[in-house]
C-alpha cells in the first residue's frame, strides 16, 4: 500500500539549515506562493527579469549586441510588450551559425559554476550551450514542483526507460540507484531507483519492469505505447504500478486509454528540452499543461507573430529567464501548441491545452522486434558538416538518412558517419545517404528526426 505523500511544511521540518536542501526548500516554497498568484503579477515578474537578462545580453553576448542593435532594440531601457516584440526569433540555425558568440563573456559570479548541454538532436539540428549553477538547480527545483504536484511518494520505488549513456543502464541488470536524484536526496529520504537503457527492446524492457516492480514509471510516450500493448498481449502485470510519467515527445492521448486499459494507471506528461528545462507541467487536476512561467516565458504566435488566442495553435517561443551563460531569447524551440482558457485549478500559470511535435516512430527489425532508435546524432557535426539529419526506415532492412550539409561529404566521411550510425543501431541495416537543401516539416507542422514507412 502506498504512503500519504508529504507536505512542503514536513520536508522543512526534515531539512538541515543552512544546507544545499534548505536553499532548495526555500525556493520550493516561493514557488508553492507564485503559482497563485494574479496573471498580471506573473508578467510584472517576468518583464523584470527580462529587462535585466536583456540588459546583460547586451553587455556580454556578441550575438546580441549586435542583434539588438540591428532590431534598434533599447536594451537598457524599460521593457514592456512592444520592445520585446521588436526582437527576432531565435532558431536553431541561428545558434549554429554563431557558435561561441552566442555565449556570454562574463557570466555574474552569483549564477556559479558553468556547464555544457547538448540537445540529443531529435530535432535533426543539435544545438549546444552553456549552462550554470543556478540552471541546474532550479531544474531540480521545478522537477521536485512536479513530484509535489502529482502527490508522488518519495519512498516508493521510481523506474525509468530513457536515454542513458552507452552501457550505463543496459539490460539485463540495468542501473540503480537508493535516491530518486541527488536533489530529492538531499531533501529528505527516497528511493530506490532503477533505470534502463531506451535501446533496449520492448520485450527486453516488459521483462525488466516486471522483475523490477516499480510504482512509478518513466518513459517516452511512443515507447510506452508499445510496451504497454505488449505487456497486454503476452499478459505481463505490473502490480504495483500507480502512475506513468511522459517526456520527450508528442503525447497521444490515446496512450493514456491504453494504460487505463492494460494497468489502470494514470499518465502524466511533461513538456520540457535540455536548452530551457520544463517549460510546462501537467495539471494535477486536469489534462492540460501549465506553463512554468517562473523561469521561462513561453510565447504561442501565429503565422504573422501575433500571440495566439484560447483555442489557437501557434509555434512555441520560450525565453529562459534565468540563463545568463548561453541567452535564448525568443527562441523558436520547434513545437506547436494550442493555448487553453484559465484553468479551474485556481492556478494563473498560463495554460497550453496540447502540444504538438515531438514525435517520433519505432524501428523495427526484420524479425519483428521494436526499437527505440538512437543515431548518434551528438557526435555529428565532429564527423562531417552536417546542418540537419532525418532518418527514414525504408523497408525491414534498409533506411535512408537524409542530410543537409554545408558542403557534400567526402567517401571518407560518409564511410566513418555511417559505421558510427550502424555501431547505435540493433541490426545491421543497410545506410543509404542522400542530399537535401532543406528537410520540411510535415503537414502537421511536425519535425521527425526519425520515420517509419513500414507497417507495425
Amino acid at each position: 500500500m502506498i504512503e500519504r505523500p508529504p507536505t512542503l511544511p514536513e520536508i522543512a521540518r526534515a531539512v538541515k539549515p543552512g544546507s544545499r536542501g534548505a536553499k532548495l526548500l526555500a525556493v520550493l516554497e516561493r514557488l508553492d506562493k507564485s503559482q497563485w498568484w494574479s496573471g498580471e503579477a506573473l508578467r510584472e515578474h517576468q518583464f523584470r527579469q527580462l529587462g535585466e537578462l536583456l540588459a546583460h545580453a547586451a553587455r556580454t553576448v556578441p550575438f546580441y549586441h549586435q542583434r539588438f542593435e540591428t532590431a534598434k532594440v533599447d536594451a537598457a531601457g524599460p521593457m514592456g510588450p512592444d520592445v520585446w516584440r521588436k526582437i527576432p526569433l531565435l532558431t536553431r540555425r541561428d545558434i549554429q551559425k554563431a557558435g561561441n558568440s552566442l555565449r556570454s563573456r562574463k557570466v555574474p559570479a552569483g549564477h556559479g559554476r558553468l556547464g555544457v548541454a547538448q540537445t540529443s538532436g531529435s530535432t535533426g539540428m543539435p544545438v549546444k550551450l552553456n549552462t550554470t549553477e543556478r540552471t541546474r538547480f532550479l531544474w531540480n527545483a521545478f522537477m521536485i514542483r512536479d513530484h509535489l504536484w502529482h502527490r508522488r511518494v518519495f519512498g516508493e520505488k521510481y523506474a525509468a526507460i530513457r536515454k542513458f549513456p552507452s552501457h550505463v543502464a543496459s539490460y539485463p541488470k540495468g542501473k540503480h540507484a537508493k535516491s530518486w536524484s541527488p536533489a530529492i536526496g538531499g531533501l529528505f529520504g527516497s528511493g530506490p531507483a532503477a533505470g534502463l537503457g531506451i535501446d533496449a527492446s520492448v520485450k527486453q524492457q516488459a521483462e525488466w519492469l516486471g522483475r523490477e516492480d516499480p510504482v512509478y514509471l518513466q518513459t517516452y510516450p511512443s515507447n510506452l505505447r508499445h510496451l504497454a500493448v505488449y505487456c497486454e498481449r503476452h499478459g505481463i502485470e505490473l502490480a504495483r504500478l500507480a502512475e506513468v510519467i511522459t517526456f520527450g515527445e508528442l503525447f497521444d492521448p490515446e496512450t493514456r486509454e491504453i494504460c487505463r486499459r492494460v494497468w489502470n494507471v494514470p499518465v502524466t506528461d511533461m513538456y520540457s528540452s535540455e536548452e530551457v528545462g520544463y517549460i510546462a507541467l501537467q495539471c494535477p487536476d486536469h489534462a492540460h499543461y501549465h506553463v512554468q512561467a517562473e523561469n521561462v516565458l513561453v510565447e504561442i504566435l501565429d503565422d504573422g507573430g501575433e500571440p495566439s488566442a484560447p483555442g489557437e495553435i501557434g509555434k512555441v517561443v520560450v525565453t529562459h529567464l534565468h540563463n545568463y551563460a548561453s541567452p535564448f531569447i525568443r527562441y523558436d524551440i520547434g513545437d506547436f501548441a494550442e493555448v487553453g482558457e484559465d484553468c479551474a485549478c485556481g492556478r494563473r500559470l498560463p495554460v497550453l491545452r496540447s502540444i504538438l511535435g515531438r514525435t517520433r516512430n519505432m524501428l523495427q527489425t526484420p524479425s519483428g522486434d521494436r526499437y527505440w532508435p538512437f543515431f548518434g546524432a551528438r557526435t555529428f557535426t565532429e564527423i562531417a558538416p552536417i546542418l540537419q539529419h532525418q532518418f527514414v526506415q525504408k523497408t525491414a532492412d534498409v533506411i535512408e538518412g537524409r542530410l543537409v550539409a554545408e558542403r557534400a561529404l567526402t567517401e571518407h566521411e560518409e564511410e566513418r558517419l555511417r559505421r558510427h550510425i550502424l555501431s547505435r543501431l540493433p541490426y545491421p541495416f543497410k545506410l543509404v545517404f542522400t542530399y537535401h537543401d532543406e528537410i520540411p516539416r510535415s503537414a502537421g507542422g511536425k519535425y521527425e528526426d526519425f520515420i517509419s514507412e513500414i507497417a507495425g
